[in-house]
């Protein structure tokens, strides 16, 4: 077993992330993971993990892909070992930014190409604003990676 111990701020900050994880629509463990990983500032085989969280490596599996799928955290490999181990990415911040920035553009694009078919005036009304909606919400966080960028050594 290799079980890492965790103070009980630490126990309590993994259990809020994974509890915020779950209210964002991901599971439970990759929150946890991912705070996890946070808390210990170091990098971690699955193995640690799932013993760690005192879940199963599977499931470990599956979140650690998802946390990579995000660019929250990377596999890394040491010389001479066989295990690979995970550790968060050097700019875990500007990646989900970035990530957003990229999903109300296609909202917006979406909306933006529904309301060239519709007929109804007030119906493309509606997209309009469903546009600028998202427009402004690209815009808002264009302008926090750039201040997440100018931060960030």
């Amino acid at each position: 077993m290799r079980k890492i111990s965790l103070t009980e701020a630490e126990v309590d900050f993994t259990e809020r992330m994974g509890i915020n994880a779950e209210a964002d629509g991901q599971a439970r463990i990759t929150g946890r993971i991912w705070a996890l990983l946070m808390v210990l500032a170091r990098d971690l085989t699955s193995a640690e993990i799932a013993d760690t969280l005192m879940v199963s490596r599977g499931s470990v599996s599956t979140n650690l892909r998802m946390l990579e799928n995000l660019k929250i955290i990377e596999r890394r490999s040491r010389p001479g070992e066989r295990e690979i181990y995970f550790g968060m990415c050097p700019h875990p911040y500007s990646a989900l930014i970035e990530q957003f920035i990229e999903r109300f553009a296609n909202h917006r694009r979406m909306v933006e190409t529904a309301a060239e078919r519709i007929d109804r005036d007030a119906g493309r009304e509606n997209l309009a604003n469903l546009s600028r909606f998202y427009e402004i919400l690209e815009q808002g966080h264009r302008a926090m990676l750039d201040e997440i960028m100018t931060a960030d050594p």
